[in-house]
């Protein structure tokens, strides 16, 4: 991947409302520069961790191609302040409205675009009205339900505690009901507690209310010849919104197979954002 006309990269940490948050922002060359920002909206935890060099290499990319780009690590995640316990949805939603601020003040493109990815997309969607001059929604996977994600999650507790104990010593019920108490409960390196919980919540099942006229393109990906997640409702919430299944290229739960630079996920991006409907 050609990065010839990225200018530099700097990673930097903000300081916002009494919060730590570590950013990384990616110039373009000036002679190169499309006079539009793209924020990228990262996924959390394990999915931050395993995709973080896609994110890495997809911001190298955009900036290269003329794009001033930013992307953060959320308050308690990361490497920003805070701890895991202090990660809430609202607080990740501010996160990303705070990297907007800078690089609108700093930088002041002409246009934006947000990506997003899993929870990361979620957050794109709440953000979405508070970016003026945004143009275009990229939505990777968003998660319908954010509580049944935390369900999911708490798999990894029931199985560390089959190797621990050789069985099940508290099920998944008995796991959501200390949270909600206030017991954090540990997964996969990770704490869930109960402001998280609740706030994940609150947002679920997922449901938009939007006057956004801009594109909005929703990718499901699925393994080769398998059918992916149906967005056709929530694609239908926008007035120019779309869904379209892709190829999967990486996981992003799981370390099956690595592929730094997914040339399908990377190619569909770049055609969005220099589509005729330029941003």
């Amino acid at each position: 991947m050609s990065t010839e006309n990225l200018k530099s990269e700097r990673h930097f940490f903000l300081e916002e409302n009494r919060k730590t948050i570590y950013c990384v922002e990616y110039l373009p060359a000036e002679d190169h520069d499309k006079h539009s920002a793209v924020i990228l909206c990262k996924p959390i935890w394990g999915e931050r961790m395993r995709t973080h060099i896609i994110f890495t290499n997809l911001a190298r990319l955009l900036a290269s191609e003329g794009f001033t780009v930013i992307t953060g690590d959320y308050f308690g995640d990361g490497n920003s302040g805070g701890d895991t316990l202090d990660l809430t949805f609202t607080g990740m939603v501010d996160d990303i409205n705070v990297l907007y601020h800078y690089i609108s003040k700093k930088y002041q493109p002409r246009s934006f675009a947000l990506i997003g990815l899993r929870v990361g997309a979620n957050c794109a969607i709440s953000v979405h009205n508070d970016v003026e001059l945004l143009s275009k929604i990229i939505l990777i996977e968003p998660i319908l339900s954010l509580i049944d994600f935390l369900k999911i999650a708490l798999r990894s507790n029931l199985t560390n505690q089959l190797v621990v104990y050789k069985k099940i010593v508290k099920n998944r019920d008995k796991l959501i009901q200390e949270i909600i108490n206030g017991t954090p409960v540990s997964f996969d390196g990770f704490l869930v507690g109960k402001q998280l919980w609740e706030s994940f919540e609150f947002t679920s099942p997922l449901q938009v209310n939007s006057n956004f006229k801009g594109l909005v393109n929703i990718l499901s990906m699925a393994d080769k010849g398998k059918k992916g997640s149906d967005f056709s409702n929530l694609a239908g919430s926008f007035s120019n919104g779309k869904y379209e299944t892709i190829e999967k290229e990486f996981s992003w739960s799981d370390n099956r197979y690595y592929v730094p630079t997914p040339p399908i996920l990377f190619n569909k991006i770049m055609n969005e954002l220099t589509s005729e409907l330029n941003i």
